[in-house]
C-alpha cells in the first residue's frame, strides 16, 4: 500500500513540476510529456526508488526496474491530470497528455 502511495506522490509532484516549468518556461510548453518523462524518472533516480524491491519482486536489472518505476510515475501523471481537470471544470484542451490538441475547430 504504501509502494502505491508513494509513486502517486511522486506522480502528483511531477504533474505540478512540470505545471510550474510550464508556467514559467513558455519555450518548453510544446515538450510538456518530454518534460514529464524526464522527470519522472529523475525523480525515482534521485531518490533510488524501484517499487518492483518495494513489493519484493526480484527483477534482473535493478537499473532498469528504476526506469519502468520513473515510467510508471510518468504514466500515473495522466490521471492526476484528468482529476484535476474533473475537479476544475477546465479540461485542459492544450494538453498533450490527455490528448487534446489546440488546432481543432468548433464544428
Amino acid at each position: 500500500m504504501y509502494q502505491f502511495a508513494i509513486v502517486a506522490l511522486l506522480a502528483l509532484a511531477v504533474v505540478k513540476l512540470v505545471d510550474f516549468i510550464d508556467g514559467t518556461i513558455p519555450a518548453v510548453s510544446g515538450f510538456r510529456s518530454v518534460l514529464t518523462f524526464v522527470l519522472g524518472i529523475a525523480s525515482v533516480w534521485a531518490l533510488d526508488y524501484s517499487v518492483f524491491d518495494g513489493f519484493g519482486i526480484a527483477t534482473r536489472n535493478s537499473d532498469i526496474a528504476m526506469l519502468m518505476t520513473g515510467f510508471i510515475v510518468a504514466g500515473l501523471t495522466s490521471p492526476w491530470r484528468a482529476l484535476f481537470g474533473y475537479m476544475t471544470h477546465d479540461r485542459a484542451a492544450g494538453d498533450e497528455t490527455l490528448g487534446g490538441t489546440g488546432r481543432m475547430r468548433a464544428a
